[in-house]
């Protein structure tokens, strides 16, 4: 009573569609010819989100601590919870030199809240508007995105989601610490712009973040989650795709297509 209706929208518009641009080509019908789809990443104002932005931050650093940072709308299936979670493992296994920020509001807060009473090191700023996100984000020295995708059945069929806080930590020079799923792996490699973990492991996120203590690590992570955000995930190079694929839609129709004067 769901699936089929929902399905048969979803054909419909695929038919009608001259250019389909997903993230993940799984969750498109096999029959669709693949000159009309565009799998394509999400991206960053690489220019805006950057390691050396500035601005007002709404948190205070304390010297000496490694800030893991969480900027997301609160849905369950961000897993903001799991951070905080982590960051007690962490206090109880005497590691108190890594402190959480979690930016942003959403019905899931209060739950993760109430996860963090009793805990020190763990900040909640609310909700920040996009303009205060660059400076924010250079502030931190870790981008966790923490998700879980059993908290969301369709993504059970693929994670079809294309995190736009994973690709602004990356353009920010921050090293990510996600969970090793697949859709994800597309994004960040283990080992070169950040820290995977095993997400039916609880205890593998405290272990992610422990050993981005090592500074040096950290930078050459974080250097190269830069690197590939402007390399492959800038809006410049993700609007240069779009205008191709449509410019190839119009050719098939036999038209142009018109640029602004």
């Amino acid at each position: 009573l769901v699936v089929e209706p929902m399905r048969r929208w979803r054909d419909w518009q695929c038919r009608a569609a001259d250019v389909i641009v997903s993230p993940s080509r799984a969750i498109l019908p096999a029959w669709l010819p693949d000159e009309r789809v565009v799998e394509i990443e999400w991206g960053a104002d690489t220019e805006r989100f950057h390691p050396g932005a500035e601005g007002a931050v709404p948190f205070e650093r304390t010297p000496g601590t490694v800030t893991a940072v969480f900027a997301g709308a609160f849905r369950a299936w961000h897993g903001a919870v799991h951070l905080v979670d982590a960051i007690r493992r962490l206090r109880e296994r005497g590691v108190r030199n890594i402190s959480a920020v979690l930016a942003g509001d959403g019905p899931e807060a209060p739950r993760v809240r109430r996860a963090a009473e009793g805990l020190d090191g763990v900040v909640f700023t609310g909700p920040v508007a996009h303009d205060a996100m660059p400076a924010l984000l250079a502030a931190a020295d870790i981008g966790v995105a923490p998700f879980d995708v059993t908290a969301h059945a369709p993504l059970a069929i693929a994670f079809y989601w294309s995190p736009l806080k994973v690709f602004e930590y990356m353009a920010s020079g921050l090293p990510v610490v996600a969970p090793s799923i697949d859709g994800m792996t597309r994004i960040v490699q283990d080992g070169r712009e950040g820290v995977l973990y095993d997400p039916s492991d609880p205890t593998t996120l405290a272990g992610a973040l422990e050993r981005l203590v090592d500074a040096d690590l950290r930078r050459r992570l974080g250097s190269a989650a830069r690197a590939r955000a402007v390399g492959e995930f800038s809006w410049t190079l993700h609007c240069a795709r779009l205008q191709d694929a449509m410019t190839r839609a119009l050719a098939r129709r036999g038209q142009r297509l018109v640029r602004p004067s």
